[in-house]
């Protein structure tokens, strides 16, 4: 990867699943799709602003749930994709969630299976988010089960069972999912996003950072093309993270700072949508990266003046 690593890819856009008409005023729609394109492709605490109003049915209270989560509102999230999970929206819709280890969840038949694996997923990023793989693979593991032929539906399940293997540290049953991910056709913009946010992780985790950079550029790629600002964010993040790796393998100051650039930008975007837990994760990093450009920088120094001196 060259030293001068480019943290904004120029790609040209292509246009959004939900094109923006001239003036920047969004099409009419019903309060839950404009809710829908706020988590997308504004701020999520837009979107549960405008869901307040909407009686809970099963697509609106799995939007909401995925805007608290986006928000890092865990337990508001799992109150909210709970009833979901067990099809109390709808009658035998529902799957009973896995209460031991290793336990496969009773599947009822009915129209709701799609949002019963939605939410089943959701449950298990909130589980993951805060550490618990088990919980979280559980929860995935019942996404799968309840996602049917759904194509959108059993792809998040899957890339949160790739997840929450990489989490766990176990390399074989990651590489087995993400392979199976990737044999699911495409369902969108959002489903090749996170595509690339695993594998960039698995990647890292099989030591190939250069792998990784290219695999979370790749989202960057689309979550830019999309005009998607919360998924680009943490896209940024995982791309700032992948060129952080290469650099401490090359040990390449100039290689840290672009690292820092991009994390940087991660977090600007994300405090922009106020998507906390990115936020978060951006700052972190970005501090840690910055010592490392200091001490690499000082390495070299030192390298050079050995050199010469010999």
């Amino acid at each position: 990867m060259p030293a001068s690593t480019e943290p904004m890819p120029g790609a040209r856009r292509s246009p959004s699943p939900y094109p923006r008409p001239s003036g920047g005023k969004l099409p009419a729609g019903g309060s839950v799709d404009r809710a829908e394109r706020a988590l997308w492709f504004g701020r999520p605490a837009r979107a549960l602003s405008l869901l307040a109003a909407v009686p809970a049915n099963p697509r609106s209270a799995w939007l909401r749930g995925v805007a608290l989560i986006a928000l890092g509102r865990y337990g508001a999230a799992d109150d909210t994709l709970l009833p979901i999970a067990l099809g109390r929206y709808g009658a035998g819709d529902g799957a009973l969630l896995p209460t031991a280890p290793g336990a496969r969840p009773v599947l009822r038949s009915g129209s709701g299976r799609r949002y019963v694996s939605l939410a089943l997923s959701a449950l298990g990023s909130s589980a993951r988010q805060r550490g618990r793989y088990d919980r979280a693979a559980e929860l995935d593991a019942a996404a799968l089960e309840a996602a049917g032929t759904d194509v959108e539906a059993r792809a998040d399940a899957l890339v949160g069972l790739t997840a929450d293997a990489i989490g766990a540290g176990t390399r074989a049953v990651a590489e087995r999912r993400l392979a199976a991910l990737r044999e699911v056709a495409d369902p969108g913009w959002r489903t090749a996003v996170r595509c690339g946010w695993v594998a960039a992780e698995f990647s890292l985790l099989s030591d190939l950072p250069e792998t990784a950079a290219a695999a979370a550029y790749r989202a960057v790629r689309c979550a830019e093309m999309a005009q998607a600002p919360r998924h680009l964010a943490k896209s940024l993040l995982f791309y700032g993270v992948s060129v952080r790796e290469v650099a401490r393998r090359q040990a390449v100051a100039p290689l840290f700072r672009s690292a820092a650039v991009i994390l940087r930008r991660a977090e600007r975007l994300a405090a922009a949508v106020e998507a906390f837990p990115v936020w978060g994760v951006a700052c972190r990093l970005r501090q840690e990266t910055l010592k490392e450009v200091a001490v690499t920088g000082e390495a070299v120094a030192q390298n050079t003046y050995t050199t010469i001196a010999s």
